[in-house]
């Protein structure tokens, strides 16, 4: 654990010192574009980190632009979602490794349920859980959901995504506006946390909606049964000859009869 924490303070500082040396430059927005659009099939390209980073660094120093950095994660990111969403329908999921063990297979079977359940809501949240923006938007084209209904509710997710993002940033930068690099280190630690708080909230949500379905699907299967049984206990009675319209015939019979027969 101690080398873990080591390590990602170690890549944190090596993040630090280039987004501080990047902050000026004019094409730090396609930079922003690039990664956000290939996190939407090559999960460990750091593009949420960068996003906070420097808005972070606009909070605390008004450079670069907010507005632009929000503008171009937005794009980069519904980019990189129909991106994936094209190979996962040429090529399927399967070639890619990180998805064939581990939290990327846990992210494929959750998408897969995901998308079959409640596709609007997974889409909405499937990338605040580890792999689950690859996971989505590859399973989404292997299993040819429609398109037509994939791309606007990227369009929507990805706004909601870039927000999120560089609201974490500007606030935690707001909070140390006189120190550049401390407000670059305390927006990473915070959307560190805030991703595992919201992964969290997300799954719990998720399990209670797969219990209420569950309840629901007992529920139907329940009034389906009753339903099947009490249809079987007309047809069984009007075959032996027990149901109301049965015994009305046998008392015309009987009527007819006693009225044919000799005084």
């Amino acid at each position: 654990m101690g080398e873990l924490l080591d390590r990602l303070l170690s890549l944190t500082g090596v993040l630090e010192d280039w987004i501080l040396q990047i902050g000026d430059a004019w094409w730090v927005h396609l930079v922003v574009y690039a990664f956000a659009a290939l996190d939407g099939f090559f999960p460990t390209v750091p593009s949420e980190s960068t996003i906070v980073s420097l808005s972070s660094l606009w909070s605390s120093s008004g450079r670069p632009s907010i507005i632009l950095i929000g503008l171009a994660a937005w794009a980069g990111a519904f980019t990189g979602d129909n991106l994936g969403y094209l190979l996962g329908n040429k090529i399927g999921w399967e070639r890619f490794r990180f998805l064939r063990g581990g939290k990327g297979r846990r992210a494929v079977e959750a998408a897969e349920n995901g998308l079959r359940k409640r596709a609007l809501v997974f889409l909405m949240t499937a990338r605040y859980i580890p792999f689950g923006r690859t996971a989505v938007n590859l399973v989404a084209g292997a299993v040819h959901y429609p398109h037509r209904l994939f791309w606007p509710r990227s369009l929507l997710s990805t706004f909601v995504w870039a927000v999120y993002s560089c609201a974490i940033g500007a606030v935690a930068g707001a909070w140390f506006e006189n120190n550049h690099l401390l407000a670059i280190t305390v927006a990473l630690v915070a959307a560190i946390v805030m991703a595992l708080v919201v992964e969290r909230i997300i799954a719990a949500v998720h399990r209670w909606l797969d219990r209420r379905a569950e309840r629901r699907d007992a529920e139907r299967r329940d009034a389906e049964r009753r339903d099947a049984e009490a249809a079987a206990d007309t047809e069984a009675g009007s075959a032996v000859g027990t149901g109301p319209g049965a015994d009305a015939e046998a008392d015309a019979a009987t009527t007819v009869h006693g009225e044919d027969s000799p005084a």
